[in-house]
């Protein structure tokens, strides 16, 4: 038997669970109106985190549960990054982030412009073509300084995740860092790779493994489900089979993570 099949069958009910989740997301908001900027931004939020979802699931299923964990960091930020705009003012801070999106257009223009090797290839494109509203959203946010630029929220991902709505600074310092050592090689990392062995040689650990795996789509989905949670009220459409998914995901989660 492969590798891979007997990680399947050890972790069969927590990949089919994550599997149905993913399919399922797909049918969630078909039919409703995403006229808001608001609704907009939080249906994006919520698309990349089924596709997010989706991806760290594949990988866990071919036991790189390990490589997974630089999505899941993904995740985490996203997750983030809506419960921050749905805490506070929140048409403010929609609003920001939809005006930001010609910041980073503009500053990739120019990025390219500076130091790609492409010139002619887009010599005869207008260059400036978001120039006019790069302004205005400059000048409507008093951006200056390089980090104005490059921080749509005005706040670093801490100060968002440790905001009076959003309280999530314990769990960003605990989960962010180690997550943020494997996704940058950091040398606490190295571990997760190498291992010493007997006579002084050295093990690679690579290929199917079996770490980590229900630590991470454990983890992966509950941020899901609260970015789901949070489409829910901004759509304001029902979760039919809430007490379902909730009564299976806390018996995967007392499997995987009480019991053992």
């Amino acid at each position: 038997m492969k590798a891979e099949e007997i990680l399947y069958n050890k972790y069969r009910d927590l990949f089919d669970f994550t599997k149905n989740t993913v399919d399922e997301s797909i049918n969630f908001v078909v039919g409703e109106h995403a006229n808001t900027i608001e609704r907009q931004v939080t249906l994006f939020h919520f698309v990349r985190a089924s596709y997010l979802l989706d991806a760290i699931s594949r990988l866990c299923i071919h036991g790189l549960a390990t490589e997974a964990m630089v999505i899941l960091r993904s995740l985490l930020n996203l997750y983030i990054n809506i419960k921050w705009l749905t805490t506070g003012d929140t048409k403010k801070r929609f609003e920001r982030f939809a005006d930001f999106e010609v910041v980073f257009k503009k500053l990739g223009m120019d990025t390219i412009v500076q130091h790609g090797d492409i010139w002619d290839e887009i010599k005869n494109d207008d260059l400036n073509v978001h120039d006019s509203e790069f302004k205005k959203v400059k000048t409507k946010y008093n951006l200056k300084k390089r980090k104005d630029f490059t921080n749509w929220s005005g706040e670093s991902i801490y100060e968002m995740a440790r905001d009076n709505g959003v309280n999530f600074e314990k769990d960003y310092k605990i989960i962010y860092g180690r997550l943020s050592a494997i996704e940058h090689t950091g040398p606490e990392s190295v571990r997760s790779y190498l291992d010493g062995c007997e006579k002084g040689k050295t093990k690679i650990k690579a290929a199917s493994r079996d770490e980590n795996i229900d630590l991470v789509l454990i983890t992966a989905l509950e941020y899901y489900f609260n970015v789901k949670a949070i489409t829910h009220n901004v759509f304001d459409v029902g979760w039919d089979n809430l007490k379902s998914v909730e009564h299976d995901f806390s018996d995967l989660r007392n499997k995987y993570w009480v019991q053992q």
